[in-house]
């Protein structure tokens, strides 16, 4: 029996989307959880919003951290430090549970003991570019299942408190922070688990500049997870021939897959632009160090779309 669930938001200028996000959590049929939210310097209306939401809601809680702080682990230990739960969930702003039973779905799995992590289905809106659809297809599909590989993302899951509070999500890296502690925590006890059922629609909404800078601070991410792994040293000594043939392969998938698109010639030059910044940004990440200010600057608070 879970007594207590928690809902972690980070935020960052996301006011439009969370007045869609928050009526859809107080919808669920669950309704014994509390939501932290932990925003890292909105001017767009987000606090006027949460602020709303709080004075009439005693089961909201507000934290912030700094520009200068802030990291996506460090912003979730910060969030989870501050829940009550025993069960708590990273859910994005701009992630939106597409029905009524999501939260029951997503922490259903968790009546194993053995499963650790639960992360959720993450579907593509409307407005997503089909190159970014076509990835999400790719990683969020099947059957409801314990996963042999090491996947998650915290755009939408779930985590035993006590898992958390053994592993935590390493505050010095620059993304995929949630294919860390996924990784060190399946490699000792504790199952991940993919829930289908627990489905959210996840916007996107990035220019291509933004695209490349978040291919290349995943990669950065990726070199420090998995820096004793041999075919990731691969990928490192022959960068431009992995990310070129990763290139090749996803232009032709995504090509295949939009002629059934009512403007397929607008969907060619996206998926083109699309492909390109998000292999460039790879081998950025891959092959070049920048300094924390310069990264602070360009992965975490880019300019506004």
């Amino acid at each position: 029996m879970i007594n207590k669930v928690s809902i972690v938001i980070r935020c960052l200028n996301e006011n439009k989307n969370l007045n869609i996000l928050l009526p859809t959590l107080y919808n669920q049929t669950i309704k014994d959880f509390e939501i932290v939210f932990v925003d890292s310097g909105s001017e767009d209306g987000t606090l006027e919003t949460i602020s709303n939401y709080m004075s009439t809601n005693d089961n909201i809680f507000l934290y912030h951290i700094g520009k200068d702080e802030f990291t996506f682990g460090k912003s979730l230990n910060i969030g989870f430090t501050h829940s009550k739960g025993e069960i708590i969930i990273s859910l994005s702003a701009h992630c939106f549970p597409k029905d009524n039973y999501w939260l029951k779905n997503i922490i259903e799995p968790f009546t194993d003991k053995n499963i650790g992590i639960v992360y959720g289905c993450q579907s593509p809106h409307p407005k997503t570019m089909h190159s970014e659809a076509s990835v999400q297809k790719k990683w969020f599909s099947g059957e409801s299942k314990i996963i042999s590989e090491v996947f998650l993302n915290n755009g939408n899951a779930a985590y035993r408190k006590e898992l958390w509070e053994e592993y935590k999500f390493d505050e010095k890296l620059t993304g995929l922070e949630d294919i860390d502690i996924g990784k060190k925590s399946k490699s000792n006890h504790w199952e991940i688990f993919y829930c289908s059922e627990a489905d959210v629609e996840h916007l996107h909404k990035e220019n291509y500049k933004t695209i490349s800078n978040r291919y290349r601070r995943e990669a950065e991410a990726l070199k420090i997870i998995n820096k004793n792994n041999k075919y990731d040293s691969k990928v490192i000594r022959n960068t431009f021939f992995y990310c070129f043939k990763g290139f090749l392969r996803g232009l032709i998938y995504d090509i295949k897959t939009s002629k059934d698109s009512p403007q397929p010639s607008k969907d060619i030059i996206s998926i083109l632009r699309y492909r390109f910044s998000q292999y460039l940004g790879t081998y950025r990440g891959y092959k070049n160090n920048m300094s924390k200010n310069k990264m602070t600057d360009l992965y975490f608070y880019p300019p506004k779309i």
